[in-house]
């Protein structure tokens, strides 16, 4: 990358610092070409906060559907232990009476499952999810499938109890088939140290500042293990794991076969006009966060605490953006704008290559 497009860089992560988008960040930005890495800023804007050096974790919050529940699923489906047509219905019986019998783990995948986006688990007493599903049928299930796409992390603590009741616990799954064969370090599900972590939001609830704990409070409530939130790590940590995908999309994995790699990436794999792959989400032709520059193939996900991944197969490149854009507040969605900005510029580093 060229000094010229680092300088571009660093000045977009440097103003967003100092205009308080988010306090600190890591940016990872590999392309055939080249490995670039910046981070910066503090852990907090609290007294006696620390910089944000490369190894400092950050709350990935929804990065977790991707970097293990869709991952792991992927090698389950690779390894045919695992049909995307398969319904809750066969592998719970408690919903056969009921209209999430029949929805597939594929439509739980791309988010056209008819399910709500969120629910306030944590407001309520513990007990077994799959009985609070049941319960609640009338208020979690407003659509029938394939109807619309509803962003939903009810689809995917779904997802994780089918995960649990077939093949063990999800932190166990996750290193078996992301962490050991992909080799990758310090990413764990929280808590961790609040010394080694940025921290995220000032909680009212929680009258405290959370710092190494889950963002998430539904994580924290039915965790601290989650299929839809809960893994911390920094953002080199995450190359390993992005790379893998990168390789199986061009046939050169080991980990992932380009076949199903493909198929997780596609867009539209739940409704002809959506842009959710299965699991992954794509780029959209208008206003996505991937800015304008990518190519049409592209795919990535976002995280609520200000995380994103983002991979463009047809220029072999890749970012990884962590940021904690929720602290103090998560009122604050100034990166919405930050993101497409800060690809673009990348996007353009790697078209001025060979120029």
């Amino acid at each position: 990358m060229n000094s010229i497009n680092q300088t571009q860089i660093e000045n977009l992560l440097n103003e967003a610092c100092r205009t308080f988008v988010f306090s600190g960040y890591q940016l990872v930005v590999e392309s055939a070409q080249d490995l670039t890495h910046w981070c910066g800023g503090k852990t907090s804007y609290w007294e006696f906060a620390k910089n944000v050096t490369e190894n400092t974790y950050f709350d990935l919050g929804s990065l977790t559907k991707v970097i293990a529940t869709t991952s792991i699923i992927a090698r389950l489906v690779d390894q045919n232990k695992l049909d995307l047509s398969s319904s809750l219905g066969d592998f719970f019986s408690v919903f056969e009476n009921t209209g999430y019998k029949s929805l597939t783990l594929r439509q739980l995948l791309t988010h056209s499952s008819g399910l709500i986006a969120w629910h306030p688990f944590y407001k309520e007493a513990k007990e077994p999810l799959i009985d609070i599903f049941v319960k609640n049928e009338r208020l979690f299930l407003t659509n029938p499938a394939n109807f619309k796409t509803v962003y939903s992390d009810l689809g995917f603590l779904l997802l994780g109890e089918v995960l649990k009741s077939n093949f063990g616990k999800i932190e166990d799954l996750f290193q078996k088939e992301v962490v050991l064969p992909l080799q990758l370090k310090e990413i764990c599900f929280g808590p961790v140290s609040a010394d080694s972590c940025a921290a995220t939001e000032f909680c009212l609830e929680r009258q405290k500042l959370l710092q190494g704990e889950v963002f998430d409070f539904n994580t924290t409530h039915l965790g601290p293990v989650c299929s839809h939130a809960g893994l911390f790590s920094s953002a080199q940590n995450l190359l390993p794991w992005a790379r893998e995908w990168l390789k199986a999309i061009q046939g050169k994995s080991l980990w992932l076969s380009q076949a199903t790699a493909k198929k997780f990436v596609q867009s539209g794999q739940g409704l002809p006009e959506s842009t959710w792959g299965i699991g992954w989400d794509t780029k959209s032709k208008a206003f996505s966060s991937a800015g304008d520059l990518f190519s049409a193939t592209s795919f990535g996900h976002l995280g609520y605490p200000g995380t994103s991944i983002w991979i463009d197969p047809e220029k072999l490149g890749m970012v990884i953006l962590l940021t904690n854009r929720v602290h103090p507040s998560r009122l604050d969605e100034r990166i919405k704008r930050f993101r497409p900005l800060i690809h673009d510029c990348v996007a353009k580093s790697w078209e001025s290559y060979g120029k």
